[in-house]
């Protein structure tokens, strides 16, 4: 009687999983998950300068801003904060100029407080922009005094007014514009100063103007046009206004 093959259906099986083992490929890896690149040391840094920039760029604080902004667009060029600063520093390049202008305008002025009978003199005082030879300097003064009111005269040093030909009126030109002829003053007690009587037109002008030009006549010197830096005058540094 013939032998079942019982035991080749088993053993056959076992060679085929074998062989196909064998002769399949391995198996892909799994598709990695693409991450975020991390910014490099010089995008992270040129974005954290490019923040303060804006902050004082916000602030109006445009010198500072000014600077920060340089130094983004100079020393990280290339990064997307540069490309970015690159854009709104011209603005603030013109402003930060303008603000920088200003103080040093404001720092020409001296202002000064004294105590005098009956109350405080309160005097603001700009020297010329240009020498006028010598030794002579030349100052305005705006002053208020608790007895003789309010005055603005030019005030010499090294030098003394030639009134000989007059000093009754003065060519005053503010910002360029054709010059009027104001009303001046000597003391009779002999300071080398002379008074603009019109006091309170004088200051009105000077408050929105940005120069001053006054032509006197100076012992030895002759004619000299005085010009002023008057833009960075502060009204409030003079609080009080006494009447004459």
């Amino acid at each position: 009687m013939p032998l079942r093959p019982i035991f080749f259906a088993p053993m056959l099986s076992a060679a085929l999983v074998a062989c196909s083992g064998s002769n399949s490929p391995p198996p892909s890896p799994a598709p990695a998950v693409p991450s975020a690149a991390a910014p490099t040391p010089n995008e992270a840094q040129a974005a954290k300068e490019a923040a303060l920039y804006e902050q004082m760029r916000a602030n109006g604080s445009w010198d500072v801003a000014l600077t920060l902004g340089n130094e983004v667009v100079t020393k990280f060029a290339g990064t997307r904060a540069a490309a970015q600063v690159q854009q709104t520093i011209g603005d603030v390049r013109a402003k930060g100029e303008a603000q920088a202008n200003q103080k040093r305008l404001a720092r020409l002025w001296t202002y000064t407080a004294t105590p005098e009978a009956g109350g405080t003199q309160y005097a603001a005082a700009i020297p010329s922009q240009h020498a006028l030879g010598g030794d002579a300097k030349v100052r305005l003064v705006l002053r208020q005094h608790p007895k003789w009111g309010q005055s603005v005269y030019l005030l010499l040093d090294g030098a003394k007014f030639d009134c000989r030909k007059g000093c009754a009126t003065l060519p005053v030109s503010f910002d360029g514009a054709p010059a009027q002829h104001m009303k001046a003053t000597i003391p009779p007690t002999g300071e080398p100063a002379l008074f603009i009587d019109d006091d309170k037109g004088f200051i009105a002008k000077l408050r929105t103007a940005q120069r001053v030009a006054i032509t006197a006549t100076l012992r030895d010197l002759g004619e000299k046009v005085m010009e002023f830096e008057i833009g960075g005058y502060d009204p409030e540094k003079l609080p009080q206004t006494p009447k004459k």
